[in-house]
């Protein structure tokens, strides 16, 4: 599992180291590519272009009847090619797809026009003014004379459904001018019948029934103000004739109250006043009233009272009657004649008024009804109006057809013979095929490096086992600028044995004792350079290895917290992974950067690796202080100067070192923590063998190597599954590549000395 997100740098270097998988796995794609293209069976296409003329006349003068969208035309002309009439006689002439002519409904009938509509190609260019026909057949002979065909009979039906079109539409379009002339007429009928139902509540007419209504309220009023006059002056003669009678009358003379004829003319105006307000002038009472008027304004008083004494003594039974209280009975009876009549005209101007009130209350109902005839009126005459003008565009249409002067199709390139195959695609498959091995190619690349591989990030193995890192150890090889060699001058460099009992040269490959010389040849093929260089703290202090290997130290004491004696348990999941040169490096640093008294032991009795990387002899060892032989005095080897001892594995050819005896280092290591700050363990690998079951017990820090990038996480998880219970436990990420190195822990940050430069 990646937990850290691939970089483009990351890609690229994968791409580069497994180019030779990349490459084949291309060339691979393209030969299948090339397969498929020699297995596909071959088809060829051929083509002819058509030329649609438009019509002669021009359309503002005889509208076509074919004018129709781009879409809907190019529908129109697929339909025609593509008819199963059409498609019929093509298979029929020239035995397309084993059509059977004798049974055209026949299962096998029906794949060939299938086929054939399958393998047709209509297209149709934006101006509508080219139309392409193709065909595809494995023949290029047969795709050529398929395609002329189908060009010839499409002329031919176009010519034909052209004309068929025309007359069709204009029967079509007859039939439905007659139906619509009858619903107009029909239409007509029902608007002249409610006009004339509804006649005075139309809405044309609500204008004048308003005015009406106004003119009835002003006279409504006028009539109303004319009560009210009359009501008052005949409240006022019955008032003038109670006086009357109440007064005292003379017994000889009648009593004469005031001018008679004044009277009576005051009567008479106001009479006059009354009429002209309802009548003209030449109304026949405003006449009379006004001509007595005149007579009794030339009229003397004394002659007017003896004409009324006249009138009197011509009436002997009637009661004498004072002329004055006559006057005033005669005006009394005019009043209330006058308040009958205009009673009677008020009743007659309601009933006006109620009559016009609900003439306009029923307009806006009559209005809508007639608002919907009125439209769906318009709509029919309309429509009658359109299907007159089709139907008269179509007659034209149809005489044009018939004299070829509409839309014509003509052939201008015809059908040729392919000479090229249409499918297959050969850039396309193989194209296909290049893309398909180069996404096949490089994502087996990326699965192969990334997926089960190793931790290459400290983040990494932080994240999934859960343990803290005490140092990230890049590449050895950085250390010396790359690939290492033996150094050809030691001069000045300080030798790592100085002791007078065990001072001796490095020895060489061919010095080595049996047992650890083949260690060594595995060693230098794996690393690639001389196992001496191993110890690349003293070779190189200021390098970037060494730097590690220092903030691991110092991670260390650190965690030690008040202990006065520290038992470091160096191992790792499985062999090679650097465990052995991760413990001789930091028990280095303890000694000669920390000044802490170390020792060093081998306990890694299969595979024994420390007294090559120090240089000295493998026994007298743990071998011989485990069985009892020798005392650990004797077979302990100072390193140089430094407070720093190493144990080597001694000889065990012959005398396998069983459980029991490991458990024995229990008792050694009690012997040695009065005596050393930090022992250091170099333990067997975690899973191959059952040591580090015991020696994990022992350990007061168990350090893990894993090699950055090689080991397996799954493998590391179980390993650490195994040693559980070890009560402290870090992790030291060995091998780290330039790629996942920051730039600050790179051998070039560090590099500036000359020394270093010499070395």
């Amino acid at each position: 599992m990646n937990t850290r997100l691939l970089t483009p740098e990351d890609y690229l270097r994968v791409i580069i180291q497994r180019k030779w998988l990349i490459a084949v796995t291309i060339v691979v794609s393209l030969g299948l590519a090339w397969a498929v293209c020699l297995w596909l069976p071959k088809s060829y296409r051929s083509t002819t272009l058509l030329l649609v003329e438009r019509q002669k006349i021009p359309e503002q003068y005889v509208q076509s009847v074919e004018s129709a969208a781009r879409h809907d035309r190019l529908v129109e002309v697929r339909q025609l090619v593509l008819s199963r009439k059409l498609l019929s006689q093509v298979a029929a002439e020239l035995n397309l797809h084993g059509y059977e002519k004798d049974q055209p409904d026949s299962a096998r009938s029906e794949g060939a026009l299938r086929a054939i509509r399958n393998t047709i190609s209509i297209e149709l260019s934006k101006d509508e003014s080219f139309l392409t026909i193709s065909f595809a057949h494995e023949l290029p002979l047969m795709a050529r004379d398929v395609t002329a065909r189908l060009a010839s009979l499409f002329i031919k039906e176009k010519n034909i459904s052209g004309e068929q079109l025309a007359e069709g539409a204009s029967e079509f379009l007859m039939h439905e001018l007659i139906a619509a002339k009858a619903d107009l007429e029909v239409k007509e009928k029902a608007i002249s019948l409610f006009k004339q139902e509804h006649m005075g509540e139309l809405p044309q007419q609500i204008e004048a029934n308003l005015r009406t209504l106004d003119r009835l309220q002003a006279e409504m009023t006028a009539q109303s103000e004319t009560e009210n006059n009359l009501n008052t002056r005949l409240a006022s003669i019955d008032k003038e004739l109670k006086e009357y009678e109440e007064s005292e009358t003379l017994a000889s003379v009648p009593r004469r109250r005031g001018d008679p004829r004044l009277a009576r003319l005051k009567e008479l105006e106001r009479s006059l006043f009354a009429l002209t307000a309802k009548y003209k002038d030449n109304y026949p009472d405003i006449f009379e009233i006004r001509q007595e008027i005149k007579r009794l304004k030339e009229m003397p008083t004394e002659k007017y009272i003896a004409m009324q004494q006249d009138l009197q003594e011509e009436s002997p039974g009637t009661k004498t009657v004072d002329p004055y209280q006559r006057e005033l009975l005669k005006q009394r009876e005019q009043l209330i004649a006058e308040l009958a009549a205009v009673k009677r005209h008020q009743n007659q101007i309601a009933a006006e008024k109620a009559n016009y009130q609900g003439r306009v209350d029923r307009t806006p109902v009559h209005e809508t009804k007639l608002t919907t005839l009125m439209r769906d009126y318009d709509n029919m005459q309309k429509n009658y109006q359109a299907l007159l003008d089709k139907k008269l565009s179509a007659g034209l249409q149809g005489n044009l057809e018939k004299r070829r002067k509409g839309e014509q199709v003509q052939i201008i390139d015809h059908a040729n013979l392919p000479g090229i195959p249409e499918t297959p695609n050969v850039l396309r498959i193989m194209l296909v095929g290049l893309g398909l091995g180069c996404a096949l190619g490089v994502g087996a690349a990326v699965a192969l490096e990334f997926l089960g591989r190793g931790f290459r990030f400290p983040e990494e193995a932080e994240l999934l086992l859960g343990l803290p890192i005490l140092a990230s150890i890049p590449l050895y090889q950085s250390a010396f600028g790359g690939p290492a060699k033996p150094l050809p001058d030691q001069t000045g460099v300080p030798a790592l044995i100085s002791s007078e009992r065990h001072r001796r040269q490095l020895p060489s490959q061919s010095q080595s004792r049996t047992g650890n010389g083949r260690a060594r040849r595995d060693l230098t093929a794996t690393r690639g350079f001389s196992p001496e260089l191993n110890l690349v703290s003293m070779w190189r202090p200021r390098s970037s290895v060494a730097e590690q290997f220092r903030v691991a130290a110092t991670r260390l004491e650190l965690m030690g917290g008040g202990r006065k004696s520290t038992v470091i348990v160096v191992t790792s999941a499985l062999m090679g992974e650097g465990k052995s040169s991760t413990a001789i490096n930091l028990a280095y640093v303890l000694a000669k950067d920390l000044d802490k008294t170390t020792m060093l032991i081998d306990c890694d009795l299969k595979r024994p690796m420390q007294h090559v990387y120090a240089g000295i002899e493998l026994e007298p060892g743990l071998t011989e202080v485990l069985y009892g032989d020798k005392p650990v005095d004797d077979c302990a080897r100072r390193l140089g100067e430094l407070s720093l001892w190493a144990l080597p594995a001694g000889s065990f050819e012959g005398r396998p070192l069983g459980l029991s005896k490991i458990q024995r280092l229990g008792n050694l290591l009690t012997e040695l923590r009065p005596r050393f700050d930090y022992i250091i363990v170099d333990a067997p690998p975690i899973l191959p063998l059952a040591d580090m079951n015991v020696l994990a017990s022992m350990a007061d820090v168990l350090v893990l190597v894993i090699r950055a990038g090689a080991t397996g996480q799954a493998v590391v998880q179980k390993a650490l599954r195994i040693v559980s219970e070890a009560s402290e436990a870090r992790i030291i990420l060995n091998g780290v590549d330039n790629v996942s190195t920051p730039y600050y822990m790179r051998q070039d940050y560090y590099l500036g000395t000359d020394v270093e430069k010499r070395l």
